[in-house]
């Protein structure tokens, strides 16, 4: 057995220091780097987000399809306190760095080629998580000042809303459920969630849009855990 000399022993501590200090910056390297995974601080990519997305055979009952997203600015809300729920409308249009994802889901109906409902599913960015909280208690604001109507601008044309009022839901503290009505007597229901930094926005209307419909919890709970698990 041959010793070391004390040149060696400290040569050879040096390189095995080198060594570990190597393997432990390769693994906080890799435990920093964003490409490496989602957490639920950072908004999804684009690319994540429409992984995300629920599609055909997610939710067993409802044909899910994908759909293009509204691109362009955002409407105007002809009162400013009124800007978040015209924000939640055109969720996709106002999504952080113009991340979202949409899809059109309806029911699956035996006899009939229209569905008695239909619901449009928009995926979308914001900041950061704690820009997603404070977007779901603006909304919740505007929709207790809004509730006697405001007015929307959208390049040049004005509509108007008749009316927005909240409505009793499961959705949690996360979220909020309101109904919106057009002063042409268009009925809409939407619900909007936040999962981390990301928002979910479901928009349901009848054929007509003559009457409200809720938005089907099992549509809510199945993207809301695909959701989750993108960012766990």
């Amino acid at each position: 057995m041959t010793r070391a000399t004390g040149r060696e022993t400290v040569e050879k501590c040096a390189v095995a220091a080198i060594c570990v200090a190597a393997l432990l910056l390769t693994a906080t390297a890799c435990g920093d780097d964003k490409g490496s995974g989602p957490t639920g601080d950072e908004p999804l990519t684009q690319k994540e987000l429409s992984r995300s997305a629920l599609d055909q055979g997610d939710v067993s009952g409802y044909e899910v399809t994908e759909v293009e997203t509204v691109e362009g600015r955002t409407p105007k809300a002809g009162n400013k306190s009124c800007q978040p729920i015209v924000d939640a409308m055109f969720s996709d249009a106002s999504a952080f760095d113009e991340r979202a994802a949409a899809r059109s889901i309806v029911e699956q109906t035996k006899g009939s080629r229209n569905p008695a409902a239909a619901y449009r599913l928009v995926l979308s960015g914001v900041e950061s998580e704690s820009a997603g909280e404070q977007e779901v208690t603006g909304l919740k604001k505007a929709i207790a000042d809004c509730g006697s109507g405001f007015s929307t601008d959208a390049s040049g044309i004005s509509k108007k809303i008749r009316s927005v009022r909240p409505n009793k839901s499961s959705v949690g503290e996360e979220g909020v459920d309101f109904s919106l009505e057009y002063q042409s007597g268009r009925k809409v229901r939407y619900v909007v969630k936040r999962v981390d930094a990301s928002l979910l926005t479901i928009a349901a209307e009848t054929q007509f849009a003559h009457s409200f419909t809720s938005v089907p919890q099992k549509i809510v709970e199945a993207q809301t855990s695909k959701l989750e698990r993108a960012v766990r």
